[in-house]
C-alpha cells in the first residue's frame, strides 16, 4: 500500500462526496456534504483546507481544517475528517490527523502567532478507535453534543410569544445585523468564537442550504433583534433519515430576553413552517454545556437525542 496525499479541489468534489456518503452509511459524522456543497465551501471559504489520501486514484480518506477568526482569547480551528470504513486499521487516520494539525499550525503561525491556538475535533460516542486516535495525537476529551431529531408528523406545541415581540422571516439584507446579534447571543457559549462577516455571509446568507423563508427573527417594540431561529436543508440529512429534513443550525436569544419562552416559541414556529412546507423531520445539534438550558428547550419542542459526539481539543 502506497498512500499519497494532496489538497482536494472542486474537481474532486464528486469523489469526496462519495467517500463521505460511504462513511455516513457506516456511522454518523455530523459532516456529510453533497458535491455541490463541497464546491461551495471550497469557493466561498478559501482559508479552509481540504486534503485527501489516495491509494492510486482512489480517495480513501479526507480531512478538512476550518480556521476560526483570531480573537483576544486565541484562534480556534475545527478539524473534520474520516477514513473509508473498508480501510480502517491501516494507519491512514493517524497520517491524516497529523497532517491536518500540522496544516492548522502553519495557518496559525501566519495569522496569529502570539495567540493561543485550539485545535478541536470530535469522536462518535462508542467509537474507541476514534477516541484513541485523538488522544494519541495529544488531544484531551472535553464536552459533548447530541444530534437531536423531531418527528414533524407528531403534534407541535404552540407556545405564545412574549408580549411586545413580533416575528418575521429572515431578510438577507439583515445579514450584518443578524451576525452581530448572533455574536452577542453566543458570547457566553462554551468556546464561543465571534462569527466573522465573510464566513457569516457564506454560511448563513449565500449558501444554497439556507431556507430564509422558513427561519424566524424576533424583534422588540423598538425593532431590535432579540432572538432568532435559522433553518437549513442539506443534501444529506444530518439524522441519516430519508427526509425531507429541515436542520436548525442556530437558536439564539439575546441575554436580556432569556427565560421568557422566546426560544421555544420561535423554534416551534419554524417547525410548523417546515411541516407546512412538506418537511417530515427536523434536526439540530446541542452542546450539553450550553449555558441557556437549550437541551430542555429542544425537548419541550419535541426533539429527542439520536447520537452523541464527544469533543476533543489540543491547546498550544
Amino acid at each position: 500500500m502506497v498512500i499519497t496525499t494532496r489538497d482536494l479541489t472542486p474537481d474532486d468534489a464528486a469523489a469526496t462526496a462519495d467517500l463521505m456518503a460511504r462513511i455516513e452509511a457506516d456511522h454518523p459524522t455530523g459532516f456529510c456534504l453533497g458535491a455541490e456543497e463541497i464546491v461551495e465551501v471550497m469557493r466561498d471559504k478559501p482559508d479552509a483546507v481540504f486534503e485527501g489520501a489516495f491509494d492510486g486514484d482512489g480517495l480513501v480518506a479526507y480531512t478538512t481544517v476550518m480556521p476560526g477568526l483570531p480573537t483576544e482569547a486565541g484562534q480556534r480551528f475545527i478539524l473534520f475528517g474520516d477514513v473509508d470504513p473498508r480501510r480502517l486499521g491501516e494507519g491512514i487516520g493517524t497520517l491524516m490527523l497529523t497532517r491536518s494539525v500540522d496544516r492548522a499550525r502553519a495557518i496559525h503561525a501566519r495569522a496569529a502567532p502570539d495567540l493561543t491556538a485550539r485545535y478541536a475535533g470530535t469522536a462518535l460516542e462508542g467509537r474507541d478507535d476514534q477516541a484513541d486516535l485523538m488522544t494519541a495525537a495529544g488531544f484531551e476529551p472535553g464536552r459533548h453534543s447530541f444530534l437531536m431529531v423531531a418527528d414533524l408528523e407528531q403534534p407541535i406545541p404552540t407556545p405564545a410569544l412574549p408580549d411586545g415581540v413580533r416575528v418575521t422571516a429572515v431578510d438577507p439584507d439583515w445579514a450584518e445585523e443578524l451576525r452581530l446579534a448572533h455574536n452577542a447571543a453566543f458570547a457566553d457559549y462554551p468556546d464561543g468564537t465571534p462569527m466573522g462577516a465573510d464566513f457569516w455571509a457564506m454560511f448563513m446568507v449565500r449558501s444554497a442550504h439556507n431556507r430564509h423563508h422558513l427561519s424566524a427573527v424576533a424583534r422588540d417594540g423598538e425593532g431590535a433583534v432579540v432572538g432568532y431561529v435559522f433553518a437549513h436543508e442539506y443534501a444529506v440529512a444530518p439524522s441519516g433519515g430519508a427526509g425531507p429534513e429541515i436542520h436548525v443550525p442556530f437558536v439564539g436569544t439575546l441575554p436580556g430576553h432569556r427565560g421568557r419562552g422566546l426560544a421555544t416559541a420561535l423554534l416551534t414556529t419554524v417547525l410548523r413552517l417546515a411541516r407546512d412546507a412538506g418537511y417530515t423531520t427536523a434536526s439540530l445539534n446541542v452542546d450539553t454545556h450550553n449555558p441557556t438550558g437549550a437541551l430542555g428547550i429542544y425537548e419541550r419542542a419535541g426533539f429527542r437525542p439520536s447520537y452523541r459526539q464527544d469533543f476533543y481539543h489540543l491547546d498550544e
